[in-house]
């Protein structure tokens, strides 16, 4: 089995981050702090874990399958 191109890998993150990076942070905004740095930190630290352990594990077992 090869990896799946690095550009490919690239693609599925940007679109799966686009609906995270729009929606997340509208959904958290009331339970936020007032400061924007501390905002920010935290609809990261949602996001990431999200990207790095539910949508790319997904990604890659389904580009890795063998032919």
């Amino acid at each position: 089995m090869t990896p799946p191109n690095k550009h490919l890998i690239a693609l599925i993150n940007y679109f799966t981050l686009i609906p995270l990076v729009y929606f997340i942070p509208q959904w958290l905004n009331p339970y936020l702090p007032a400061n924007p740095l501390l905002q920010v930190c935290i609809v990261v630290a949602i996001i990431v874990p999200i990207i790095s352990y539910v949508v790319m594990p997904i990604a890659m077992t389904r580009l890795t399958k063998p032919k």
